[in-house]
């Protein structure tokens, strides 16, 4: 297949699909389900490069579900929050708006078309796919527009989860790493700040690039800041396909990392998260002038490169043409 593909996929669980598809990557939405990236597949080596559960099926869902209880995995994006907080009144519920939200998607050249209005905050959220001929790119255009009255502080937040294994590397710029408090995981002797990618653990540093095994029942939750470059990704060494973001720093100033190798709910995925801001509790954030604002009327736009590449044991960056550099073994 040389050609560009969009068109209506087979039903996945009762949900509409939409699929993306050149001659070398597959790409699945559901619209139903909070416009979900389902699946990614490079189609050369058959990798299947985003996690999806095991037992938990996508859905619809309702808007205060809890985030957890029915996560499937895939790539979801967070809006306006991640806890739950309460804001002029308006209770914003677990993990923002967007991933319960019923998507309207409509095609367009190269690509498809998303949208969403927030019922609580009264955004409209616009999501654009677009995928090239002979391309391993994936280019994704997001705007966020405040149709409400109001100037509204938010966070937003990609929500990418990466199917990994003992054979994976995870690679992120220089960066400053800071612990959550309340969700230090199996990192409890790490210090709360510290450099990416050693952790000081006691008398020995723990180098976070190497994924343990799901037998370690390791859990890390951590945020990074102080990027020196908007990118981040992971690479499976067996096969040498390295996947990667390409964000703007300026937009996504903090990359979060959540991976559980076994040590939540059995769950082997790391999920890497270009964020607004942080920490995740959204009155901290705002307290310390990390929170976004958009005033009524007001928009932001941001571009953001998911891009696939074989020949690679590492990721050291990733230029604006979507081309993955090899990095530091």
């Amino acid at each position: 297949m040389n050609e560009f593909v969009l068109c209506d996929g087979p039903a996945l669980h009762g949900l509409r699909t939409v699929v993306i598809e050149n001659s070398l990557l597959r790409i699945v939405v559901l619209p139903e389900a909070g416009a979900k990236i389902w699946q990614i597949t490079y189609k050369p080596l058959h990798a299947e490069l985003l996690w999806n559960s095991p037992t938990v099926a996508p859905a619809g869902q309702a808007l205060n579900a809890c985030y957890d209880d029915v996560w499937s995995g895939g790539w979801d994006e967070l809006f306006p929050t991640d806890e739950p907080f309460t804001f002029m009144g308006k209770l914003l519920p677990d993990h923002g708006e967007l991933w319960t939200g019923e998507w309207q998607a409509k095609p367009i050249d190269g690509g498809v078309h998303l949208a969403f209005t927030t019922p609580v905050s009264h955004f409209l959220v616009e999501k654009t796919l677009l995928l090239r001929v002979e391309s391993s790119t994936l280019e994704i255009g997001y705007r966020l527009t405040n149709k409400g009255d109001e100037r509204f502080p938010f966070m937003f937040k990609l929500h990418p989860a990466f199917a990994v294994s003992p054979e994976h590397r995870i690679d992120f710029p220089p960066m400053r790493v800071t612990m959550e408090p309340e969700f230090r995981g199996t990192l409890s002797e790490a210090p709360e700040v510290f450099r990416w990618p050693y952790a000081p653990m006691g008398d020995r540093m723990l180098d976070l690039r190497q994924v343990p095994d799901v037998s370690s029942r390791a859990l890390r939750f951590f945020y990074g800041d102080e990027l020196e470059a908007g990118w981040c990704g992971v690479t499976n060494r067996s096969n040498r396909l390295a996947a990667a973001l390409r964000f703007d720093a300026a937009v996504f100033p903090s990359c979060w990392l959540f991976a559980s190798h076994g040590g939540w709910q059995n769950v082997n995925a790391a999920v890497l998260e270009p964020a607004t801001g942080y920490p995740f509790k959204m009155q901290p954030m705002i307290d310390a002038g990390r929170a976004r604002w958009l005033g009524a009327g007001e928009s932001l736009e941001t571009a953001v490169l998911f891009c696939v590449q074989e020949g690679l044991t590492s990721i050291g960056g990733v230029e604006e043409d979507g081309r993955i550099l090899a990095g530091e073994e």
